[in-house]
């Protein structure tokens, strides 16, 4: 048998970064980094070996890891994924701590959430658990993310999240305190894109048209229909996409107060306003 720092010393000698290797490694033992370095010496089961191997060619060929493993964490959760949904992103996260420095805590019960395109419902699922939200919608276009996400809410014990199919808001009603959103944002033969993306990750949750715009410009005027006053949305952006989204807003909501957030590598990526 192979010793699992020989397995690891092999996948080295690809061009696969190492912390992919990691990642990968921990995520198919299902293992912390803690006892990754501490099993270094363990002798790998064939059997066990094997799979490590032919999986690990999949990451090898440009696969994302967390579509391999079958799952993405997201602020210290493991959620589920596949190809039907994005891959929840380390910039999307900080949405979740904007959200927690706007609201009021603890909420109130009848607070009421709505997450438009949840994918595999991180942030509709991640914001009934750190906020203890009692009620939340979270939509999708996608019947086969609706059924993804309902997984996850299972599996995290987030019942509390109720799943629709709705193109936008189309088949939502009533009102909400806060309205967030992760949209396709992606101009149409964006350049400044990861191929591994492009390739393997769902084109209906990437783009919006030429200049990336078509969603901002249907789903901000449908807001206006389902926020509250003084209820407040925040949406992710692209960094270019501020001065155009800003007048959106304005626009549907005259007296809105709005800020933009910047992302941990410094680009605008967060839209935020009060009703």
């Amino acid at each position: 048998m192979t010793t699992l720092r020989q397995i690891r010393n092999d996948f080295f000698k690809t061009s696969v970064d190492f912390e992919t290797i990691d990642v990968f490694l921990r995520g198919e033992l299902k293992i912390n980094n803690t006892e990754l370095l501490l099993r270094f010496s363990e002798q790998i089961p064939a059997r066990t070996e094997s799979k490590l191997r032919l999986d690990f060619d999949k990451v090898q060929a440009g696969e994302p890891v967390q579509y391999v493993l079958g799952f993405a964490n997201f602020y210290g959760r493991d959620f589920s994924v596949g190809p039907q949904v994005l891959i929840p992103e380390v910039e999307t996260a900080e949405l979740i701590d904007h959200v927690k420095n706007a609201v009021l805590l603890p909420l109130e019960d009848d607070f009421s959430i709505l997450d438009i395109g949840t994918g595999s419902g991180n942030l509709a699922i991640t914001l009934a658990l750190e906020l203890k939200a009692k009620n939340v919608l979270a939509v999708d276009i996608s019947q086969d993310a609706l059924d993804l996400a309902k997984k996850n809410s299972q599996n995290l014990s987030a019942t509390e999240v109720k799943f629709i199919r709705s193109d936008l808001l189309e088949n939502v009603n009533g009102m909400f305190d806060l309205i967030v959103s992760n949209p396709p944002y992606v101009k149409t033969g964006e350049k400044e894109i990861d191929k591994q993306v492009v390739d393997f990750e769902p084109h209906q949750a990437l783009y919006a048209g030429a200049d990336g715009m078509d969603v901002f410009r249907k789903m901000i005027p449908e807001t206006v229909k389902h926020l509250k006053p003084d209820g407040y949305a925040i949406f992710e952006m692209d960094y270019r996409q501020g001065d155009e989204i800003k007048s959106l807003i304005k626009k549907n909501f005259p007296k809105a107060q709005i800020e933009i957030f910047k992302d941990i590598s410094g680009l605008d990526r967060f839209i935020a306003w009060r009703n």
